[in-house]
């Protein structure tokens, strides 16, 4: 999913929408943010953000895997200042307010999310006012996200104006987010000269260059490497000097290879400023997004035919969506590679696709809406209700709550004794050591989606601790698990998501650092750690009520969960367990049945093959009240949102993973409703009585003991 291209135009991998950004040409000013949802419709206005940045010189979009499905995030240049932004995918997205990180900036920045690290570095390149082309990057394996630069390179050459990125993909299937993991490379424009900079991803790596490669160009250029045949073509656009566009191509060899070309086109469109290149899929169709004459222009390529399919901001279908090869010129075609097949790259599965974002707004609704007028283009409403993640009719538990999810990261957790090894912790050959300080992620009821969101109305609200699952080291690189294990405290962050838009404060802790058996009262004393921490804080007590909490465990943290529920030292009123695919060895298991009269719930799936015998055994040794409930198909790891984990002793889910999470979300706010709110209705569904409503049409399996002796299976 990560994009390795930079643009200001790409394809949402998960929806297939093409999203667009650009500069408000005037008041408010900040960005616009425009989308075409169908092949045939009209593109949309569907929001504007960094408003308060007055007027923006230059924007570049990219599709992360934070998030699934993945965020948008965008780095906007305002004078030499350079600001951040994200957003959920969603119907109506909701972009971050700005984060500042650097200065010196000149010219457009170009910006992908590249194969460093275990989740994927940020890498940007923008020109620097003082001459010279200025590399960031962000280490997203780190709590923090920060960005880390700049590193200057080219600066003998003078002051460049625009640039443009990708990442070479060695070893690994091309496409417009396949994971990159070669060279990166850097076109830039100075003057009317476009010049290549290459190097290594890894850490410290030095740049090398400049090679030359074309002139006569004006405005920003674009790269892109396409999947016609062979290894591929590595495609090069610039708007030129006088009028329209130019094309160069090259074999995706050695550096050094020359550029063939060039081809003339859209010579209609006079002067150009920018232009921004994808390789969209099912068909695997060349499309272009070029800034031309104080408009945005959207062109495509069909095997050899260039048309021009839209121009931005029209509100009717363009009747040029019909191939003409009079409307733009075709590029030149070389002998010995193909034009693209229309069935050279398959269709974007619909089954596989995890749920909504776990840190902003869920899946688009199914209905659109209506397309903006060019006229006039209100900003998007930010007191709305957020889509629904289910198709109207579902259960108001499957659906987003009546809240938005505001999101903050907690990177000095302070640990206490009982945490802590003593000092280092051999276990199978390796050495295990406490962090100085832990990291911790906390959701909690927004008025708006995102980080450090403003705390909805009617606070404080109930608050759950997470202990979350530890996988693994051999997961870590398995196709999959972009991130490393140190990241795992965010892997319920759906599930968190989820809990904080129906009214729940949610926190989870970096369990990572411990071994994978280690004892849960260790654990345990983590998640205390976490809660103390919250209760602490100058906003705990307007964010969360401590004489409600809930605590909910996943895999190897469902018995540090119930470990901590069974502290009788525990200074918090610990009301409900929730235990989502519990695991380890049965004989190993504390004794449950001491948690009554307090709430159980477990979740357990009937292809988890890690969580395989440890439900049923808690079940059964629990005292009512008490509910069990099976998901055919459920996997181990399914439940896990925002780090497309992988784990190789998982079993096959005969459910999709967007299907299980929904389904547990739904069941798990039931539950805590239930039991931290006394929401009785919310207990017929977990009591056998009821189907949940929007699942009547599934076969789940839920057995339940309550106080007055029902039960339901």
């Amino acid at each position: 999913m990560p994009t390795t291209t930079s643009g200001f135009f790409l394809q949402c991998a998960s929806h297939g929408t093409l999203e667009l950004v650009l500069p408000a040409a005037d008041t408010p000013f900040g960005v616009e943010h425009h989308r075409r949802e169908e092949g045939s419709g009209p593109w949309r206005h569907v929001a504007t953000f960094a408003s308060g940045l007055g007027p923006v010189d230059a924007v570049s979009l990219i599709q992360s895997n934070f998030g699934d499905p993945g965020h948008l995030e965008a780095v906007v240049r305002a004078g030499d200042r350079l600001a951040e932004f994200w957003c959920a995918p969603s119907s109506e997205p909701s972009w971050s307010e700005p984060r500042f990180f650097a200065e010196g900036a000149a010219g457009d920045p170009a910006l992908i999310q590249g194969g460093f690290g275990g989740k994927g570095n940020f890498e940007l390149v923008v020109p620097h006012a003082s001459g010279g082309i200025a590399h960031y990057h962000r280490d997203n394996d780190t709590a923090e996200l920060g960005w880390r630069g700049p590193v200057i390179f080219g600066e003998g050459l003078g002051r460049f104006e625009a640039v443009a990125m990708i990442q070479r993909v060695a070893g690994a299937p091309h496409g417009p987010h396949a994971r990159g993991d070669g060279d990166l490379e850097v076109v830039a424009r100075i003057g009317d000269r476009l010049v290549m900079f290459w190097r290594s991803p890894g850490a410290g790596a030095a740049w090398h260059g400049p090679e030359e490669v074309v002139s006569g160009v004006r405005g920003t250029p674009a790269l892109v490497r396409s999947t016609i045949g062979g290894p591929g073509t590595l495609e090069l656009f610039s708007p030129l000097a006088r009028v329209g566009l130019a094309r160069w191509s090259r074999d995706d060899g050695a550096h050094g290879a020359r550029f063939r070309g060039p081809t003339v086109f859209a010579t209609d469109l006079g002067r150009c400023e920018a232009v921004s290149v994808i390789e969209s899929w099912p068909l695997g169709r060349i499309e272009l997004a070029v800034r031309a004459e104080g408009r945005i222009v959207h062109a495509a390529r069909d095997g050899a035919v260039w048309s021009q399919r839209a121009i931005v901001g029209d509100a009717s279908p363009s009747p040029a969506d019909i191939p003409s090869p009079g409307t733009l010129p075709p590029p030149a075609t070389t002998t010995n590679r193909p034009p693209a097949a229309t069935t050279s790259r398959p269709p974007a599965a619909t089954t596989s696709r995890p749920p909504a974002s776990t840190t902003s707004r869920p899946p688009a609704a199914t209905t659109s809406r209506p397309p903006a007028a060019t006229t006039s283009r209100p900003p998007p409403s930010t007191s709305s209700p957020p889509p629904a993640p289910l198709p109207t009719g579902a259960s108001p538990r499957l659906r987003a709550g009546p809240h938005r999810a505001g999101f903050r990261r907690i990177g000095a957790l302070s640990l206490s004794a009982d945490a802590c090894y003593p000092d280092t912790w051999p276990f199978q050959g390796a050495i295990y050591r406490c962090p100085v300080r832990s990291a911790a992620l906390l959701y909690y009821p927004a008025s708006a989606d995102g980080e450090e969101a403003p705390l909805s109305p009617g606070g404080p609200f109930p608050v759950i601790a997470i202990a979350h699952e530890r996988r693994l080291a051999t997961s870590a690189a398995t196709a999959g698990s972009p991130a490393g294990l140190a990241q795992d405290y965010r892997q319920l962050a759906g599930v968190m998501a989820h809990l904080a838009r129906w009214g729940f404060v949610v926190v989870a802790p970096d369990l990572s650092w411990l071994t994978p058996d280690d004892a849960p009262l260790r654990r345990a004393s983590v998640l205390r750690d976490a809660l103390t921490h919250l209760r602490a804080g100058s906003r705990g007590p307007l964010l969360a009520d401590f004489a409600r909490v809930g605590l909910l465990g996943h895999g190897l943290g469902a018995q540090a969960a119930l470990a901590l529920a069974l502290d009788a030292a525990c200074p918090f009123d610990v009301r409900a367990l929730a235990l989502l695919a519990p695991a380890g060895a049965p004989e190993r298991a504390l004794a449950i049945d001491a948690l009554a009269p307090r709430p159980v719930l477990v979740v357990r799936g009937t292809a988890d093959p890690i969580a395989a015998a440890l439900p049923a055994a808690l079940y059964d040794r629990a005292r009512a009240p008490k509910h069990l409930v099976t998901l055919p198909g459920a996997n181990h790891f399914g439940y896990t949102t925002s780090l497309g984990l992988a784990e190789p002793l998982d079993g096959h889910a005969g459910l999709s993973r967007r299907e299980q999470q929904a389904i547990a979300m739904g069941y798990l706010a039931a539950f805590f409703n239930g039991y931290l709110r006394d929401g009785h209705s919310d207990l017929d569904a977990l009591s056998g009585k009821a189907s949940l409503e929007g699942l009547e049409a599934r076969e789940i399996p839920v057995s339940a003991e309550v106080p007055d002796g029902a039960a339901g299976s």
